[in-house]
């Protein structure tokens, strides 16, 4: 007590620590909120960006196809120009000229102002000429050398050069950008298109001037940002716009082009110290390059918006974190301490290993209390739903056998509480097994009882899946359902539930058994399971033996709660029985099952009657001067001799027809000659068998048979008996003998598991490793080494 004092003062001294340690474990769940904010910022940057990207390089290609528009729109115009009838007829040469053809020539210039009109947003002017005299303009005729020296006089292209134009053989030319001088006073940039045809044997030219000022703003009224820039290219890679000189050919600026060209798509590329935004667009009609470069400034202005939100929002998160921090450490603090206090006060943890630990780290006494109250509580529920489980098979083999339950509310909740029997009724279904010899041949018989237990579970599975079910192995090939529902009309989900089970079992059925399902009717009363389940017995007794799987329901049937065993029948069985006459007595005994069943006899009272037949047995018996016991049947019997005699007998009518035939056969043999009594230790009766019949099958079934026990009872006490399952005996006596004839002789392995009673060389491996740890030829090769 006093140690235990000194502990929890030890432990008053370290709640500060404690609290402390809580409060950081909170803090500590604030270090993701910074990452997420973190985290968020940075992918909302990037969502952003990749949309400033698309929506730049969505508007520059509208530019670019607006632009490319223009420059078609023109072509068609001048072509539509040079192909009109009437230009056609008066566009010639001044020197061949006619008088009616020069009086006509006033024509020449309206139509060209038509055709001005039409493109006279993006274009600056128009004009053609055919010979070297005159040119024709929207406003009239001008001389040739006028015209192009003093009111339109290009930069780049002289008088001569448009002389040279007449012979050029491409109808339609895109010439490089070019300032022009207008009537002396104004300068601009011009794109001349240079479209020519021939008239009457002569080449006319025909050109239109693309306002480079147009294709400026096209380009700034489709931009996103007043501060963005443009540069132009044609198809020869000549700058036809660049106003801020971006690429005008110096290294310094031009170093950032092969490596945009390389990565390609919008890019953040920094030139002269200062970081754009660049997309490009190539036009596909004539080739021409349009770039437009963003200051990333723009980007980070609306950017600052999202970083204030996102610094806020997490700054507000931290402080709300920081404060429910304390406050949960504070509500948790309490209680743990609490705990803690009680367990340091009640434990006796010792010295040594558990005061170090306590003196160390003051969570360990929770902790360890916690596990001994963990342990505790699982040791609990194993024996709970230990007791649960044998109470519910009991209660329930109980009212099998006939018996009524006085507190039948306990068995209905405890089957609302741990199988989810929530529904108004029930109905119980039987289902039996009979086992064909090629079951026996192929199933190892140490390994029979896993599947019989597999096949438990497939059955429960199966009427589990749509209604609340249990499962119980009744007796040997016997397995008896109760399923939970709320009304008779769901009988038809137990036909969906087996016809599931002949998929599953249909290469079983071919092969290893038959399957018989036998339905009983709906009860809503708990001790009326009995009745449901004798329903099912007799309706399973109303088989067809030609079919491998069949369902029989009792709805169907006309049951008959009564059996006839007349005076003349008893004394007919009395009469062979004295005579020693086994034949005649079995015919009889065939003749009055017969004649019952016939009658759709219930299953109860087709137990009845043959206990009604056991009891003729026993009154002959008596007048032998014997009793039941001298017959040395008492396993076979013991459903007679029971006590309970009001007890339901369990069994098919074969199994039972079977049972007292070889009662009477018995009691013919004892009055005739009295056998001696049976003597020896049952355990050590099973041992000699094993080691006699090992090369045999050995099914726990046919050792039971021959002991005279059930297989529960058989498994039971030899496992209480000796510490080791019966079917790993009888695998260790047969690997025993294994590795006597691996050792002495020189069998093959498939020979060696043929001689000891396995017939599969794989279950022989399996078995052997298990048993030994290692393979067959292992230990042959390590004996012989050892040797």
């Amino acid at each position: 007590m006093n140690n235990g004092i000194m502990r929890f003062k030890q432990f008053q001294s370290k709640q500060n620590r404690l609290f402390l340690k809580i409060l950081s474990y909170f803090l500590s769940l604030l270090i993701p909120i910074i990452i997420i904010g973190v985290s968020e910022y940075a992918y909302s940057i990037s969502i952003m960006k990749n949309q400033f990207n698309e929506r730049i390089t969505t508007n520059l290609e509208s530019a670019a196809n607006t632009i490319d528009l223009y420059i078609n729109t023109t072509q068609e115009t001048g072509i539509n120009f040079l192909f009109d009838y009437t230009v056609m007829n008066l566009l010639i040469p001044k020197d061949q000229q006619s008088l009616t053809i020069k009086s006509e020539l006033w024509r020449l210039p309206r139509i060209l102002q038509r055709s001005e009109n039409i493109i006279s947003n993006f274009t600056d002017s128009t004009f053609v000429y055919i010979d070297n005299q005159e040119v024709y303009v929207g406003a009239g005729v001008n001389t040739f050398n006028s015209y192009f020296n003093n009111i339109y006089k290009y930069e780049k292209y002289d008088t001569a050069f448009w002389i040279n134009k007449r012979s050029s053989t491409k109808s339609i030319e895109l010439l490089p950008v070019s300032s022009v001088i207008q009537e002396q006073m104004a300068i601009k940039q011009v794109v001349p298109i240079v479209m020519t045809n021939r008239i009457q044997n002569q080449n006319a030219v025909m050109v239109v001037n693309i306002s480079v000022n147009a294709i400026v703003n096209a380009l700034k009224g489709n931009a996103v940002f007043d501060s963005t820039n443009f540069v132009v290219l044609d198809g020869n890679q000549q700058i036809i716009y660049d106003e801020q000189g971006l690429m005008d050919g110096s290294p310094e600026r031009s170093a950032w082009l092969p490596a945009y060209h390389e990565q390609g798509g919008a890019q953040d590329i920094e030139i002269q110290g200062k970081r754009y935004m660049i997309a490009h667009i190539k036009s596909n009609l004539y080739g021409w390059e349009y770039y437009s470069f963003t200051p990333l400034s723009e980007f980070n202005h609306h950017t600052v918006n999202i970083l204030q939100m996102t610094v806020l929002l997490s700054i507000v998160l931290i402080v709300m974190g920081i404060i429910f921090s304390f406050v949960f450490s504070i509500r948790i603090y309490n209680p743990i301490r609490n705990i803690r206090d009680v367990i340091a006060l009640k434990s006796d943890l010792g010295s040594g290993d558990h005061a170090d630990n306590i003196h160390s780290n003051e969570f360990d006494l929770i902790r360890q209390g916690i596990d001994r109250l963990s342990d505790s509580n699982q040791q609990y529920k194993v024996k709970y739903d230990k007791h649960t489980s044998e109470y519910v098979e009991y209660s329930l083999l109980f009212l099998l056998k006939g018996h009524t339950l006085n507190q039948e509310e306990i068995l209905r909740e405890t089957l609302k509480a741990d199988f989810g029997f929530t529904r108004a009724g029930f109905i119980c279904c039987s289902v039996h097994f009979d086992f064909k010899e090629a079951f026996y041949e192929d199933i190892q018989d140490t390994e029979r009882i896993y599947v019989i237990n597999g096949i438990k579970k497939i059955i429960w599975s199966l009427l589990g899946r749509d209604l609340p079910a249990y499962v119980l192995e009744h007796r040997m090939h016997l397995f008896v359902g109760l399923v939970n529902v709320d009304e008779a009309q769901e009988t038809e989900l137990l036909y969906e539930a087996f016809n599931r089970m002949l998929g599953i079992f249909e290469y079983d059925i071919r092969m290893y058994y038959d399957i018989t399902i036998g339905i009983g009717t709906f009860y809503t009363n708990v001790n009326d399971i009995g009745t449901s389940y004798n329903e099912a017995m007799t309706a399973l007794g109303k088989r067809n033996k030609e079919k491998r799987f069949q369902i029989v329901d009792s709805s169907h049937m006309s049951i008959r709660n009564s059996y006839q065993y007349s005076l003349y029948d008893e004394q007919k069985l009395l009469n062979y029985l004295k005579l020693g006459d086994e034949s005649a007595v079995s015919t009889v005994l065939e003749e009055i099952v017969e004649n019952n069943m016939r009658r759709s006899m219930s299953y109860e009272h087709m137990g009845q009657l043959f206990k009604e037949m056991y009891v003729t047995g026993v009154r002959f018996l008596a007048e032998k001067g014997r009793n039941v016991t001298f017959l040395e049947m008492d396993q076979q019997l013991q459903q007679f001799t029971s006590p309970a005699i009001g007890d339901t007998l369990t069994g098919t009518k074969e199994e039972l027809q079977q049972i007292i035939q070889a009662f009477y056969a018995r009691i013919i043999e004892v009055t005739k000659a009295q056998k001696g009594q049976r003597s020896g230790n049952l355990v050590s009766l099973i041992e000699k068998y094993i080691q006699e019949h090992y090369t045999q099958d050995l099914g726990l079934e046919q050792i039971a048979d021959e002991m005279g026990v059930s297989v529960k009872y058989v498994s039971r006490v030899f496992k209480d008996k000796t510490g080791v399952y019966l079917t790993d005996y009888i695998n260790q006596v047969r690997i025993e003998k294994a590795k006597e004839l691996l050792t002495r002789t020189e069998m093959k392995v498939n020979d060696i598991a043929e001689s000891i009673g396995i017939h599969s060389r794989t279950t022989f491996l399996r078995v052997f490793k298990k048993v030994e740890g290692i393979s067959p030829n292992e230990y042959r090769t390590l004996y012989k080494k050892t040797d």
